[in-house]
C-alpha cells in the first residue's frame, strides 16, 4: 500500500489508486465526516440572564406622525420596563439601576459615555416603570434603556416605540439653552446633530432669505414677511440667524450659485461650533423648479449696535449671523490683525484699545482703511460672525457690497 494511504486513527483512506475516478462510497464519505465533527466538538455554556430590555411607552398615548407631530410641550414620558432573558421571558432576577438617553437628529443626548444620563429608573425583579423629561427634541425620537452601571451589568439595552415631533427651526439651532451660561456665546443645543430646515417659524409669512455670501458659505436669515405673499418689508427676531458652511463657492443642490435677496426652500447638515459661531456643515441646499427668487428688499433690517451689547455680551449672540449697523465709527490705525487678516477696526466710543468692532471688506469693498485711519464713517453694515473661546471675544463684521460703506 503507497504511503499516502496509510490508515489512520481518524478514520480509513482511501488511496487514488484505490478509487481510481470513480467517487468513494456513501458509507465512506459519511464516515470520514462524522470522524472530523468528533474530532472538532467544543462545549459551550448555556445563555442565561437577562438578554434585552422590552422598553413600553405607556405616555403619550399618541405618538405623533410626521404630518401631525407631538407639540413641543409633550415632553413628559412615561415608561414601562421588562428584563427578557434567553427564553424570551422576564428575567425576575435583574435589579440595578437603568440608565435612560434620548436618540433624535441622528445621536443620542446626552453622549453615551456621559456620566449623568438624562435619567435613572430603578428595575427590581425584572420590571421598571418611571416617567423621564425630555429635552427639546425634533423629528423621529426614541428613549434608548441599557443596564449598564452596578456591581454586575448586563449590558442589556432596549428602544421605546419611535414618538414624532416637529423638525427645527433657525431659531431652535441657534437658541442658547441658558442665556445666563458661561456656554451661551459658544454652543448650541443642536450641536452635532444632523438638521433638516424646511419651514419658517412664522409660518405662512415667513421666508428662509440669504443675508450674504461669502467664498465659503452664506448666512441666512428666517425672516416675517408683512403677509403670506412675502410682501415686504420682512422683520427678524433674536436667534433668527445661522451661517451655512459650504467649503467652497456655495451653490444649492442644482449646482446654482446661492445669492444675497435670494430665497431657499430649506437646508440640511450638521450642526458644529467654530470658535463660537454656529455653522451648519457639509450642507445641501435645496432647490426651487424654474429660477430661484430673488428678492432683495425682503432683507430684513440691520440691528443698530447699542453701546451696552458690550457689557451684556448675550445680545451679540442674538444677532449672530445676522446683519447689524454701526453709526459713527472711527476707523482706528491698523494693526497686526490687519497685516495677518486683512481686519481692521472701528472705534465705537470705547477707544482703539478698548471694545471695538472689527471689519473684514477685503476683497469685497473697495476701501482702504489705512489712508482713512481716524476718520468717521457715519454707517457701516456688515454681518455678524464672532469669536467667542471662553473670555475671548471678538466681534467681526462683513460688509456685504460698497453700499454698505456710507462714507459721508
Amino acid at each position: 500500500m503507497p504511503r499516502s494511504a496509510k490508515p489512520s486513527q481518524a478514520g480509513p483512506v482511501v488511496s487514488a489508486a484505490h478509487t481510481g475516478s470513480r467517487r468513494a462510497p456513501r458509507w465512506l464519505a459519511l464516515a470520514l465526516v462524522a470522524g472530523a465533527t468528533a474530532a472538532c466538538t467544543e462545549e459551550q455554556s448555556v445563555t442565561y440572564g437577562t438578554q434585552s430590555l422590552r422598553v413600553e411607552l405607556m405616555a403619550p398615548s399618541v405618538t405623533g406622525s410626521p404630518s401631525a407631530p407631538l407639540p413641543d410641550t409633550a415632553r413628559q414620558v412615561q415608561l414601562a420596563i421588562t428584563a427578557i432573558d434567553a427564553k424570551g421571558q422576564t428575567d425576575t432576577s435583574l435589579t440595578g439601576d437603568l440608565k435612560v438617553f434620548v436618540q433624535y437628529l441622528g445621536s443620542l443626548t446626552p453622549p453615551l459615555d456621559s456620566s449623568v444620563p438624562l435619567g435613572l429608573l430603578r428595575i427590581a425583579n425584572g420590571q421598571a416603570s418611571g416617567t423621564v423629561t425630555l429635552p427639546p427634541v425634533f423629528g423621529p425620537t426614541v428613549l434608548w434603556v441599557e443596564h449598564s452601571s452596578g456591581p454586575a451589568p448586563t449590558y442589556a439595552t432596549g428602544t421605546s416605540p419611535r414618538l414624532w415631533y416637529r423638525e427645527p427651526t433657525i431659531r431652535d439651532i441657534s437658541t442658547p439653552s441658558d442665556e445666563g451660561s458661561l456656554a451661551a456665546l459658544a454652543t448650541s443645543p443642536l450641536e452635532l446633530k444632523q438638521v433638516r430646515v424646511d419651514r419658517s417659524r412664522h409660518g405662512a409669512s415667513g421666508r428662509l432669505i440669504v443675508t450674504s455670501v461669502y467664498s465659503q458659505g452664506y448666512s441666512i436669515s428666517d425672516v416675517n414677511c408683512a403677509d403670506a405673499a412675502g410682501t415686504p418689508p420682512c422683520t427678524t427676531g433674536n436667534y433668527d440667524h445661522v451661517t451655512i458652511f459650504t467649503f467652497s463657492a456655495p451653490r444649492d443642490e442644482r449646482g446654482r450659485e446661492i445669492k444675497v435677496g435670494q430665497i431657499v426652500p430649506g437646508f440640511t447638515g450638521g450642526v458644529v461650533e467654530f470658535n463660537g459661531l454656529t455653522e451648519l456643515s457639509f450642507p445641501q441646499t435645496f432647490a426651487v423648479e424654474g429660477e430661484p427668487e430673488v428678492t432683495p428688499a425682503r432683507l430684513p433690517a440691520p440691528r443698530e449696535l447699542q453701546q451696552s451689547w458690550f457689557g451684556q455680551k448675550i445680545e451679540f449672540e442674538r444677532v449672530e449671523s445676522s446683519p447689524i449697523a454701526v453709526l459713527g465709527g472711527k476707523v482706528c490705525p491698523v494693526d497686526k490683525d490687519y497685516d495677518t487678516f486683512k481686519q481692521w477696526k472701528l472705534d465705537v466710543g470705547n477707544g482703539c484699545s478698548g471694545d471695538v468692532i472689527n471689519l473684514v471688506t477685503s476683497g469685497v469693498v473697495d476701501f482702504d482703511p489705512v489712508a482713512n485711519v481716524n476718520r468717521v464713517l457715519p454707517r457701516v453694515v456688515g454681518v455678524l460672525r464672532p469669536i467667542n473661546i471662553g473670555s475671548f471675544n471678538v466681534w467681526i463684521i462683513y460688509p456685504r457690497s460698497a453700499q454698505d460703506i456710507t462714507l459721508q
